[in-house]
């Protein structure tokens, strides 16, 4: 069973044949009012057009016939892994550490009174660094206040 675009197929290259012809048949002309020695670059130009052309309609047709088909397993890309689901107060607790040692300020302000809170019962306060003022409690530090507290709950 044939359909549409199948019987159009012969109309159309006959359609592109005489298309072709006809600008052979204009071309002519121009060739010859050329200058002979522009004649040798101009066929080679109006070569690598066609050629151009001709590549492009190959390609093209080349794309939409494997767009259609799906992938092999061999070729597609592995799935990607699951993401990890974090609890938002982890995650939460996880950043006000990480910016309480990147910032004394910060510390002072929101980590040590939530500290004193869990502690219940006053907390040596941890001292600064030396040479960075600027800088928080270490980790380390951080994490003796955090197991002291562990221990007295």
């Amino acid at each position: 069973m044939s359909t549409w675009v199948d019987r159009q197929r012969p109309l159309r290259l006959a359609a592109y044949g005489i298309l072709i012809g006809l600008l052979v048949l204009a071309a002519i002309p121009v060739y010859l009012a050329l200058d002979p020695s522009w004649r040798p670059m101009m066929v080679r130009l109006a070569c690598a057009g066609a050629v151009t052309v001709g590549s492009i309609r190959v390609v093209r047709g080349v794309r939409r016939t494997t767009d259609g088909h799906s992938l092999s397993p061999i070729d597609a890309p592995p799935p990607a892994p699951p993401t990890a689901i974090l609890d938002e107060v982890f995650l939460r607790r996880r950043d006000e550490l990480a910016y309480s040692v990147r910032s004394r300020r910060y510390f002072d302000a929101v980590l040590w009174p939530r500290l004193l809170a869990l502690a219940g019962t006053p907390l040596p306060q941890p001292p600064g660094r030396r040479w960075l003022t600027r800088l928080g409690p270490s980790r380390a530090t951080l994490e003796s206040l955090i197991a002291q507290i562990e221990r007295r709950a």
